[in-house]
């Protein structure tokens, strides 16, 4: 983290001259009580930490410079976005597989069918991890690490229908709609009605879209932002396999992708009805 030499070395109170390290352990200590409480100003910090307020000042101006704080009004401070730059770095599909490993172990033996963590790349829905039933048949095709059209899969739906109206045009546009199979919507109006019920009920299913005789349902994984950055599906054949009519299935798939996104830093709130 870098700080203004300058802005900080510039105290009169001599309490951050010469002493980088210590200006470290502080801004740190600032940004801890700002994550704790939400909001605080240079008064609460400094009596918090037992520091005069205008050293408190100079590291929060000094944080703000550099992105980690923010002014938020009324004299009061909290985390900035730099802080969410910071956390983009760390290796999200290394976390991602390895938070969802047995989520996907479980809800594979729970249901007996084949379960599928996904992420999008270069626009198409990538199978990274993959847990199987019991009941899981040969036969069906081996998706994993696969580039798979976004608008034959019900993750590939999920992704969608979490996409602006014009970012949606966008990738469909530049992607097409082929036919797979003869099931695969390529009508884009029946496909955008489906991404709206999509949008409204959490989860988003296909019925041979991809592979004949195979159905899917998908639900989102959330970021620490809250936008999804993968989904946990389930599949499996038709003769057996209709999600909708399993009890419990979607509400179990949906817990099981929220509790993948809060691993992930997801912050769910729920809304009082």
């Amino acid at each position: 983290m870098a700080f203004p030499v300058n802005d900080i070395d510039s105290t009169s109170d001599g309490e951050l001259q010469g002493g980088g390290l210590q200006s470290v352990d502080r801004a740190i200590a600032v940004l801890r009580i700002l994550a704790r409480t939400g909001s605080a100003g240079v008064t609460e910090v400094a009596e918090e930490m037992g520091v005069h307020k205008s050293t408190i000042s100079r590291l929060l101006r000094a944080l703000e410079v550099q992105g980690m704080a923010q002014n938020s009004g009324r004299g009061k401070y909290q985390l900035g976005l730099g802080i969410l730059h910071l956390a983009n770095a760390i290796p999200m599909r290394l976390d991602l597989t390895r938070e969802a490993r047995p989520v996907l172990e479980d809800l594979a033996a729970r249901f007996g069918e084949t379960v599928n963590l996904a992420v999008l790349s270069s626009n198409h829905v990538v199978n990274i991890d993959e847990a199987f039933g019991p009941s899981t048949l040969a036969a069906t095709q081996n998706w994993m690490g696969r580039l798979t059209p976004i608008h034959a899969t019900s993750s590939g739906k999920v992704f969608l229908a979490s996409l602006s109206a014009a970012q949606r045009s966008r990738v469909l546009s530049d992607l097409g709609m082929p036919a797979v199979t003869k099931q695969t919507i390529t009508s884009r109006q029946e496909l955008e009605a489906q991404l709206l019920a999509v949008a409204e009920s959490g989860y988003a299913t296909v019925r041979g879209e991809l592979e004949d005789g195979l159905n899917g349902i998908a639900v989102p994984i959330r970021g620490h932002e809250g936008t999804v950055i993968g989904t946990v599906s389930i599949s499996g054949p038709s003769f057996r396999f209709q999600p909708e009519k399993l009890p419990g299935l979607i509400d179990e798939l949906k817990k099981a992708g929220l509790k993948i996104s809060e691993s992930m830093g997801y912050a769910h709130v729920q809304v009082a009805k």
